[in-house]
């Protein structure tokens, strides 16, 4: 075979195709050099490219069947724009199109098809004749759709699948009239032309594979079908042709209800706010569903009434009357949340119907539906939806509604928590920040008086020593005041940073200057190690004051004679700052607790470790102003590591 294809990947897979028929592939890079290589040597089908530079496919093919001696060569094109039914495509001679990108099977079935099974194909075996009752019977026995017609578009073939679906008259309907007598469509909804219909496509002698249909069955269902059709020939002409219809509404169904889903979530990760939420889903839910009425109900605490929070109209669809609140057992809506399940309405406009007689008159709507939202073991709201078609409950639409109204649920929850997180930490932030305002001053005059009668020699030696306690435990508390303070203005974001060039590794060497004398009182050493570019945009001050408070935890933590390393490394965006050390190291069950505001672990109050529990929270809020990074993990043999990575350039106004 001959592959006329400029696009190396394409070459590579069709000759991938053909090479698994059994066959051997010639490949030409366009029109021309397909059309000498057919010349020299004739292929048994060309597989051509409808977009080549110089001569495109449908050039090729014509000039192949201009050509006495090429003439009668099979061409099949393709193209992925140039549609099914293009005209030029059966005036091109070709006799079959298979769309670009590729799929392996399809072509290849295209391939073996028009190839009768390969060059080394077996002798058919002898058949008797075929009994014409043994036709019709199996005709109309298979679970595909079957259908024949001659010429002139009439149909002569109709197998009992086919009747089923359009109905019994529809077999006295010519193929041309198909298209307005049964509104069928493309499977993206747009209007199908009759040149386009398969079976016109056969006639023309183009042989149809996998083509796609939406159409209605007797009960308005809406059904998506794949359709093959051949001609049929009586020597070189057409004399009608054949079709096979195959339902895959199922198939192509799932694959709507995955993509919906995965946009829901999508949405749900990138909303700001829950209102922004829950509106998002409901577009989503009806524009990918194909429903032109959604409405989301939720249920408010203080009345226990359902109120509407989020609503979907398709473009040009009539706005629903719709209460301002619903109760138990009331409308559809409520009588969802009555039930707790999901309630299916096939006739909204039926006697029996639980939807308001207000609502189902004021739009021509058929069926209906509504699922209930679920936040924990409770019924958090409802979702409704109106359609055009009625639909029964499958269960893959069961399991995705209820999966895309549990995550609605679930989103509300966890937004719910995080308001409730944010709120307490304000409020502590709050009476933290109040508490020590209201204990600076008294701390401040207790520490001042201390001090100066510390210095008064009319004390005796027991009394001074009591003073100096009063004095260091002052100066203790007066810190915790300051610290408390600090951290909750940083995360409250009223402390702004100074950001300046700086070079980190000044503020390693200053960091360390500061604890190098409580090093040596304890003979341990602070080796620092330092490479590439340090340069980064940052608040000098605040990142020596991170720095001094992960040194001053390393120092506490670690025997006498030990070592305490700090390590800093640039690369293309981000400066790392790592601090060691040789302690005792830490509790695996610990770590996610250790940048909490005040928490100690159980090492360092056994082992009597001094320290507030505020030295990591201040060096997360530092770090994280700065918009980087800090962990902490273990240091092998022994000890803790802590990883600060801060990037060179903040990306956005820090806080």
């Amino acid at each position: 075979m001959l592959v006329a294809e400029d696009e190396v990947d394409h070459q590579r897979a069709m000759t991938e195709v053909i090479q698994g028929l059994g066959h051997q592939a010639a490949v030409a890079e366009d029109g021309w050099a397909a059309l000498v290589a057919a010349t020299h040597h004739r292929p048994d089908l060309v597989v051509a490219d409808v977009d080549m530079r110089d001569m495109d496919g449908l050039q090729l093919c014509r000039a192949l069947h201009e050509d006495p001696a090429l003439t009668g060569i099979p061409v099949v094109l393709v193209s992925g724009l140039v549609r099914p039914g293009d005209p030029r495509l059966s005036a091109s001679g070709a006799v079959a199109t298979v769309g670009k990108p590729c799929d392996a099977e399809e072509l290849a079935a295209t391939l073996a098809y028009h190839l009768g099974g390969g060059p080394a194909r077996a002798a058919p075996m002898e058949l008797p004749p075929v009994i014409p009752q043994f036709l019709e019977a199996m005709v109309h026995s298979v679970d595909v759709g079957m259908a024949a017609c001659d010429t002139a578009g009439r149909l002569t073939v109709f197998n009992d699948f086919l009747r089923d679906f359009f109905g019994d008259a529809s077999a006295a309907v010519p193929i041309k009239e198909w298209t307005d007598r049964f509104g069928l469509r493309h499977h993206d909804g747009s209007p199908l032309q009759t040149d386009e219909l398969p079976m016109i496509r056969a006639l023309r002698g183009e042989t149809v594979v996998q083509a796609g249909l939406l159409a209605a069955d007797q009960r308005g269902r809406q059904r998506w079908l794949r359709i093959n059709a051949r001609p049929v020939y009586a020597g070189e002409t057409v004399i009608g042709a054949v079709a096979a219809v195959h339902d895959i509404t199922v198939e192509y169904r799932s694959r709507v209800y995955r993509a919906c889903k995965s946009e829901v979530l999508r949405a749900l990760a990138e909303s700001p706010d829950s209102v922004a939420a829950t509106d998002a889903v409901v577009r989503i839910v009806g524009s990918t569903l194909g429903w032109p009425y959604v409405r989301l109900w939720l249920v408010d605490p203080v009345t226990d009434r359902l109120r509407p929070a989020a609503h979907y109209t398709a473009p040009g669809r009539p706005e629903l009357p719709m209460p301002t609140s619903l109760g138990r057992g009331q409308s559809l809506a409520g009588v969802c949340w009555e039930r707790g399940d999901m309630v299916w309405v096939p006739d909204i406009h039926a006697p029996d119907s639980p939807v308001l007689p207000e609502i189902a008159a004021a739009a021509n709507y058929r069926a209906g539906g509504a699922i209930p939202v679920r936040s924990g073991d409770r019924i958090a709201g409802v979702m409704t939806y109106f359609t055009y078609e009625q639909h029964e409950p499958e269960p893959s639409l069961v399991l995705l509604l209820a999966g895309v109204v549990d995550s609605v649920g679930a989103y509300r929850e966890q937004r719910r928590a995080d308001d409730l997180a944010r709120n307490l930490a304000a409020t502590t932030d709050e009476y933290i920040a109040l508490v020590g305002h209201e204990l600076r001053t008294p701390l401040t005059s207790i520490t001042s008086y201390a001090e100066l009668l510390a210095e008064s020699p009319e004390l005796t030696a027991d009394l001074r020593d009591l003073v100096e306690v009063v004095c260091r435990n002052g100066r203790r508390l007066h810190e915790l005041v300051g610290q408390l303070l600090d951290l909750a203005a940083l995360d409250a974001g009223h402390s702004v940073l100074t950001v300046a060039e700086l070079d980190l590794g000044d503020v390693v060497d200053t960091a360390v200057g500061q604890v190098v004398a409580a090093a040596e009182a304890r003979d341990i050493t602070v080796e620092t190690r330092t490479s590439g570019s340090l340069a980064l945009a940052g608040d000098a001050g605040r990142l020596t004051q991170m720095l001094h408070g992960l040194l001053d935890n390393a120092l506490k933590f670690s025997q006498d004679g030990a070592i305490v390393t700090v390590t800093a490394t640039g690369d293309d965006g981000t400066v790392t700052l790592t601090v060691t050390d040789t302690g005792a190291g830490l509790p695996a069950g610990e770590l996610p607790h250790l940048f909490r505001r005040l928490y100690r672990g159980d090492n360092a109050r056994h082992r009597g470790v001094p320290g507030n529990g505020l030295g990591l929270a201040l060096s997360r809020a530092i770090v994280e102003h700065h918009q980087g990074t800090i962990t902490l993990g273990a240091h092998r043999p022994r000890g803790t590591a802590v990883t600060v990575r801060l990037p060179r350039r903040m990306h956005t106004a820090s806080p």
